[in-house]
């Protein structure tokens, strides 16, 4: 983006700026900016070095309300509540590269399946049988979306993901031998949600497994058939979310977690690194361990 200013991120941010109105060129880490660079500081204690270099350098700064300038600083700061949320929220909104509208020529798309001409769908993926994808929702590449999925507005979908295949549900049958349950309940991911590479989520039986609105499924994740998550919730990699599990609002779960078939974890809870739920969780409750104990309490 050519021609952005200071004090045009800053009023976009509805942020004091303080310093001079300079040129912003890109985006680059705290130790590494200077002239003509965005870049951003939590913590002006622990990373004084860094910030006072920057601000010398010439570097445009978000940083915490309250913050002053280095003596002879000839950088500028944006003062915000949360000054990494700024950065990233900038990044996106200024530099990060956006998917254009269209199916790839790849693509396979059911006659049946409804994309909205704002959405984007990449090389050879394949979209189902009455399958509906959104408004400005990003389908990557080598991606499988399955029968009768619904992919909210501003969703997105990384390579190589699979919603909306059957889950894993097996009985026995008379003779005894193994037979797969149909799972034709489809799946239902929210508006701003998110599906990591190589991520799966299953199908529900009867009824649709449901992702709710902006929440963030990390790369190589499981998540099984009739599961309900709720909103914001936060999933990291390679967690293993069995079947019919309940997964309340702003729930984290850290890499590796597994949650046995039918849990409830309460809103707020955490989920630590590994961590194996064989028992609900509670609301506002920290869990680590396998299996996994109480903690103490997620304050956020």
């Amino acid at each position: 983006m050519t021609g952005l200013s200071a004090r045009t991120i800053a009023s976009d941010f509805a942020a004091d700026l303080v310093g001079a109105d300079l040129t912003v060129a890109k985006p680059a880490p705290l130790l590494d900016a200077g002239a003509e660079h965005l870049t951003f500081v939590g913590d002006t204690s622990r990373f004084a070095e860094a910030f006072e270099r920057a601000a010398l350098a010439g570097a445009v700064i978000f940083a915490p309300i309250g913050t002053t300038p280095p003596v002879a600083a000839a950088g500028a700061l944006i003062l915000v509540d949360n000054p990494r949320a700024a950065f990233g929220q900038a990044v996106a909104r200024y530099f990060a590269p956006h998917a254009e509208a269209g199916i790839a020529e790849t693509a396979r798309v059911h006659p049946s399946a409804r994309v909205h001409k704002t959405a984007h769908v990449g090389e050879y993926t394949v979209i189902r049988e009455g399958a509906v994808i959104e408004a400005h929702a990003e389908i990557r590449d080598h991606v499988v979306i399955g029968r009768d999925v619904v992919i909210g507005e501003h969703a997105l979908v990384k390579s190589q993901a699979v919603v909306g295949e059957e889950g894993f549900g097996i009985e026995k049958d008379s003779d005894g031998n193994n037979f797969h349950v149909p799972h034709i309940g489809s799946v239902r991911l929210g508006a701003h949600t998110e599906v990591g590479n190589f991520t799966t989520v299953c199908s529900g039986t009867i009824a649709p497994t449901v992702v709710g609105d902006y929440t963030k499924i990390d790369d190589h994740v499981h998540i099984a058939h009739n599961c309900h998550i709720g909103k914001n919730v936060i999933i990291t990699a390679c967690a293993e979310i069995s079947g019919s599990v309940v997964i309340e609002d702003e729930v984290w779960i850290g890499p590796n977690a597994s949650v046995i078939q039918g849990l409830t974890l309460g809103k707020d809870s955490l989920l630590g690194i590994g961590a194996v739920a064989v028992k609900s969780v509670p609301a506002n409750e920290v869990r680590v361990g396998n299996p996994a104990k109480r903690l103490g309490d997620n304050k956020k």
